[in-house]
């Protein structure tokens, strides 16, 4: 188990993020498409009680995260996470639904990953907007946001998906808990991952 500290920054300039990131030496780790399926039973017990089953696929790797609040009056999110590498997708669904945790909803997004200073930067792009996301220890946090020209900027400890329901909701949309990319632009952004993994791995 981890303690994942983040904090997610809203409409930045993500050409400008990625200069400054360039500029400081921060170390490119790739850009991959995910595909991600949040799970949980009929009752949506999970979220009830706060706690997210997240089956990931993203760059020929699958991923099972659990995530629970660890702190809530931190000024950033802060959240236990157990996470593991699994070795088939769909084996690991089928398990999942057997046990009665079934696909809640679906999201995706176009991620591009840097290290910098002990932190983690991700460089995100979604189906309603454009965002960074910075996760690391509070103080090291702070210090990479001034760095890279995000003070001031509007943020957000929001999960993507409070974000996305949000975002409908201001602008008069039904409900909808999915956030997938529509053609022709999901086949242009898996067009770039796919570019991006043939470039020699950095991690």
């Amino acid at each position: 188990m981890s303690l994942e500290c983040e904090l997610k920054y809203l409409n930045p300039d993500l050409d400008a993020v990625r200069a400054a990131l360039g500029n400081l030496g921060a170390e490119p780790l790739g850009r991959c498409f995910e595909e991600n399926l949040v799970l949980d039973d009929q009752a949506r017990s999970l979220k009830k009680r706060g706690l997210l089953l997240r089956l990931r696929r993203a760059g020929g790797v699958s991923t099972l995260t659990i995530k629970q609040p660890a702190r809530r009056d931190a000024s950033c999110k802060v959240c236990a996470e157990h996470e593991t590498v699994v070795s088939a997708f769909a084996e690991t669904l089928a398990g999942l639904e057997a046990l009665g945790f079934v696909p809640a909803f679906v999201y995706e997004k176009l991620r591009e990953t840097w290290r910098l200073s002990g932190c983690s930067i991700c460089l995100d792009s979604l189906p309603f907007g454009d965002f960074v996301e910075i996760e690391g220890p509070e103080d090291a946090l702070r210090s990479c946001a001034t760095a890279l020209g995000l003070d001031g900027g509007l943020t957000s400890r929001e999960t993507y998906h409070a974000l996305n329901m949000a975002w409908r909701r201001a602008r008069g949309l039904p409900e909808d808990e999915n956030f997938v990319f529509v053609e022709p632009e999901r086949s242009r952004l898996l067009a770039e991952a796919e570019a991006s993994a043939g470039q020699p791995a950095k991690d």
